[in-house]
């Protein structure tokens, strides 16, 4: 049975200890470094693509390691043995031909302002299970779908600019056909310390307002509502390793 020394005194959380940051995908973004059969060293430029998200090994950190990167070496996915976030270099095991056309795979984070609510629910198919000779019904349940809806208030253009694509001429972006896939990660502090962080991937952004705005002082707001292909993984910081 658990027991809670500080019962009555235990502080709550409020909206100041809830953050959500996004992770927007990049595919086959150039690398800085020229092949030459000895060089192993490339750069993801980090002022354009950092922070980088932590997209696949949920650190306790929130910061994007090996796993979290992709290098390619002509097309073929190439090992990386250390990378660094902070100057987006990535060591490989062994250095490209001469030549080689080197790309990278990167998610890219995004903590947008000002962030007004978040809210994550799930919902899961029931159905009444009935029994002969038995007059007490039970419940079964099949699939889950996970919600996450947000609003902001907007600040600049990188609301929407999380949902509108880019396209082929800078600073034109279109209303995708469908919505986007991003990654999103909500983050749970206390005194200003991370305690736990709740990881989605696979997830389909869609906005509720694409602008909400009426006559006078009132904030300018937009919201999205998220779908998830994947049940989210709550990391508990101090939990571990």
């Amino acid at each position: 049975m658990a027991t809670y020394t500080d019962l009555c005194t235990k502080t709550t959380l409020t909206g100041g200890d809830i953050g959500i940051v996004f992770g927007v995908i990049h595919n086959g973004v150039s690398v800085t470094g020229t092949p030459d059969g000895e060089l192993t060293s490339f750069v993801i430029d980090p002022d354009t693509y950092g922070p980088f998200y932590p997209r696949e090994t949920y650190p306790k950190t929130f910061t994007a390691g090996t796993g979290d990167i992709t290098v390619y070496d002509d097309g073929v996915e190439a090992t990386v043995s250390i990378f660094t976030p902070s100057t987006g270099t990535a060591v490989l095991s062994s250095a490209p031909a001469l030549s080689s056309v080197m790309t990278a795979d990167v998610v890219e984070q995004r903590e947008l302002y000002i962030a007004q609510n978040v809210t994550l629910n799930t919902d899961q198919d029931e159905n009444e299970l009935y029994q002969l000779r038995n007059h007490v019904k039970r419940k079964t349940y099949g699939s889950m779908k996970f919600n996450l809806k947000a609003d902001f208030k907007i600040a600049d253009l990188e609301t929407l600019k999380l949902i509108f694509e880019e396209s082929t001429t800078a600073g034109i972006y279109d209303f995708p056909l469908e919505p986007p896939t991003i990654y999103c990660a909500i983050l749970i502090e206390k005194d200003e310390a991370i305690t736990g962080i709740i990881y989605c991937e696979d997830v389909k952004a869609d906005f509720g307002d694409i602008i909400n705005a009426t006559a006078g002082s009132d904030e300018v707001e937009n919201g999205f509502e998220l779908t998830f292909g994947t049940a989210p993984i709550l990391v508990d910081v101090a939990g571990s390793a």
